[in-house]
């Protein structure tokens, strides 16, 4: 029987393991996802995992993310809040706020929200 430690630490564990994957740049974090996931952001919805691939692969290729922790992860039961910072290979950076749903150690879905800053 699984505790509901060890679910919100397999929680807390594959959310950190996506972010390591896209600091890395590996499109491999599609691997993360469950066949049947989906992303949900800038109007734009992506479902299955091969789909997922794609969008990371050209989100890579294009933009090089690398994001960074703004505060601490908020863990709610399977579901997990990251306010983040993404500095991209263009100089500048995005501040998002992503909203993970892990079930069975696996994002079942991730919902972003990009902050519409001003520009400088």
């Amino acid at each position: 029987m699984t505790s509901a430690s060890d679910s919100k630490d397999t929680t807390q564990s594959v959310v950190e393991q996506y972010f390591s994957c896209m600091r890395a740049g590996d499109a491999g974090v599609a691997d993360l996802f469950h066949e049947d996931a989906f992303l949900l952001g800038l109007g734009r919805r992506t479902e299955g995992r091969e789909s997922i691939r794609k969008f990371y692969t050209e989100s890579i290729e294009t933009g090089a993310p690398q994001p960074r922790l703004a505060s601490p992860m908020l863990l709610e039961g399977n579901r997990v809040a990251a306010e983040i910072l993404i500095d991209l290979a263009d100089g500048t950076t995005a501040h998002v706020i992503d909203l993970f749903c892990v079930e069975e150690g696996a994002i079942r879905s991730l919902t972003y929200f990009v902050a519409d800053e001003p520009q400088d």
